[in-house]
């Protein structure tokens, strides 16, 4: 999750797509997700919790960030991560509240 931020905060969107489940990588829109990339400035991430199991993770966070000269907002998330061949990859995420 930390890594994922990083390559947020670097604009490292070839890192991003790297790290999401391959079985889930078509389903990401990669224009409409590298354009929101470029726009935005992030600030800080704050993880509320985290589990794993077996080959399974959540990972609940709130990311703070601002997209051009407009207010900072924050994005809360619930993530789920799949354990592939000893690699964590992003599988889904849902917005919390």
């Amino acid at each position: 999750m930390r890594s994922r931020y990083a390559a947020y905060v670097l604009k490292d969107f070839d890192y991003i797509v790297e790290t999401t489940d391959p079985d889930t990588t078509d389903l990401f829109d990669h224009d409409a997700n590298r354009a929101w990339l470029e726009q935005s400035s992030f600030i800080g991430l704050q993880v509320l919790s985290s589990s794993e199991k077996g080959s399974r993770g959540t990972v609940e966070f709130i990311a703070r960030y601002q997209r051009g000269d407009g207010p900072e907002q924050s994005h809360h998330e619930r993530s789920q991560f799949r354990k592939h061949k000893g690699r964590w990859y992003f599988s889904e995420g849902e917005a919390v509240g």
